[in-house]
């Protein structure tokens, strides 16, 4: 390279490597457009005080709504767990000190995704309930010796066929409460 083009050439890399004054004028403004948009919070509360993942929160709550309206009340007893905390849980199933519990990293609870509901047992009317309508809310029962543990998963719950529930029997239609019943006309 000629003696008088090698200052030119160095000029120019430095001028390359340098933040042109619009790129610097876009990164003072980003901070403040970031500032504006709210965070949405990753985990939400359900009845019962636990924590599930936002969507599956969201759908929870609807169905609680739901069963609320027919006298029901859906409790939840666990939702999310983090690492530590299903670490705890199988480390007492193992020794028989505890329920049944998956192995750290393979809980569904630790996702956020997965609830479950004090239900007492399969005879029991809450349980018959969520048999029949969970589906409709994207929850599955997904474990067959826990009737309690439910799992949302919209995409792989099929919904019912119209006029029929989650169990494929006919759907009752459900009458208003009495509070809002209309008088009938004399």
């Amino acid at each position: 390279m000629p003696r008088s083009l090698l200052p030119w050439s160095i000029a120019l890399l430095i001028m390359c490597l340098l933040p042109s004054p619009a790129s610097a004028v876009a990164a003072k403004r980003r901070p403040a457009i970031k500032a504006q948009k709210k965070k949405q919070p990753r985990f939400l509360p359900i009845q019962g005080g636990r924590l599930m993942r936002r969507d599956a929160a969201l759908a929870f709550e609807q169905m609680h709504a739901d069963a609320r309206s027919t006298g029901l009340w859906l409790w939840a007893v666990s939702g999310y767990r983090t690492q530590k905390e299903q670490r705890r849980l199988y480390r007492l199933y193992r020794k028989g000190l505890g329920p049944r519990a998956a192995r750290p990293g393979r809980s569904n609870h630790q996702r956020g995704t997965a609830v479950d509901v004090s239900v007492g047992d399969v005879t029991s009317p809450a349980y018959a309930w969520l048999a029949a309508n969970a589906c409709r809310f994207g929850f599955k029962r997904t474990v067959s010796s826990e009737p309690w543990h439910w799992e949302y998963r919209p995409r792989a719950t099929p919904a019912p066929e119209p006029g029929k529930d989650c169990l494929g029997y006919p759907q009752v239609p459900r009458e208003a409460p009495a509070e809002v019943a209309k008088p009938s006309p004399s």
